[in-house]
């Protein structure tokens, strides 16, 4: 009877070793656990701030890798322009194209909140009054300074030193500045993405982002840029692309001499 007590006790005593053992166990895993959060919580935190830097980093070194692009393509240029006033044609028709595109992009960054609020136009009026004459139209021509054969993106109209360029719709200015071979320069925007440029001018009548009427005075007619003669380079692109800008014109009378007549 001693001895089945004896095992008895034996036996619980062995239980609560286990309990206590099971219950101590599970209280160090509890712990390892709280600390193993802790320390992913401060991991990833850091892991956090490393990624940004390196976000920093990338971002740094892309707007470096940007400005270097931009002042190679402005060294590029200065050069071209140099070289252009030294009478370099391979120099001019790289100009002429780098111009090309200032256009296209100009008209491409124009904000389409304000396209939108141009009406669509299907006809303009020609950007000049009284006496003119078309002496070269658009396409691909032998080029009067250049001397090689260049597509020509408008037409140039010849007209008395200071004549007055009237908008062809109503628009918005986008852009007027001085430029190599354009000279003096306007674009203008109208609806449905048609787009006018004046090149050659002798002086400017309106302010970039202005609004501007059909018949209202944008400038006057010069002989800046590459100009053999007073006139004025007349384009019509749409959605920046150059278009013959005759068949966006109205019908013209011609007198023997070429003249232009409204």
């Amino acid at each position: 009877m001693r001895k089945a007590a004896g095992w008895i006790l034996l036996v619980i005593a062995v239980a609560a070793a286990g309990v206590v053992l099971v219950g101590f166990n599970r209280s160090r895993a509890d712990q390892r656990h709280a600390v193993a959060y802790v320390q992913s919580a401060d991991v990833w935190q850091a892991r956090q701030l490393l990624l940004w830097q390196e976000v920093d980093v990338a971002r740094g070194a892309q707007v470096a890798q940007q400005e270097r692009i931009l002042q190679t393509a402005e060294a590029e240029e200065a050069a071209d322009v140099v070289a252009v006033e030294a009478g370099d044609q391979e120099a001019m028709i790289r100009q002429s194209n780098r111009e090309d595109q200032l256009i296209r992009s100009v008209i491409a960054g124009c904000d389409p909140a304000v396209a939108a609020q141009l009406r669509p136009v299907a006809e303009l009026a020609w950007p000049l009054t009284g006496p003119m004459m078309i002496t070269s139209p658009y396409g691909e021509r032998m080029h009067p300074i250049i001397g090689e054969e260049e597509f020509h993106r408008g037409v140039d109209l010849r007209a008395h030193y200071g004549s007055p360029i009237l908008a062809p719709a109503d628009g918005v200015v986008l852009y007027i500045g001085s430029k190599t071979t354009y000279g003096n320069m306007v674009v203008v925007l109208h609806g449905g993405g048609i787009a006018t440029v004046y090149g050659h001018l002798w002086k400017f009548a309106v302010q970039p982002y202005e609004r501007v009427q059909k018949g209202q005075l944008l400038g006057y007619t010069g002989n800046t840029g590459f100009s053999t003669g007073p006139h004025l380079h007349f384009e019509v692109r749409q959605d920046g692309e150059p278009t013959n800008p005759l068949e966006w014109l109205p019908p013209i009378e011609t007198t023997e001499q070429g003249a232009v007549i409204q």
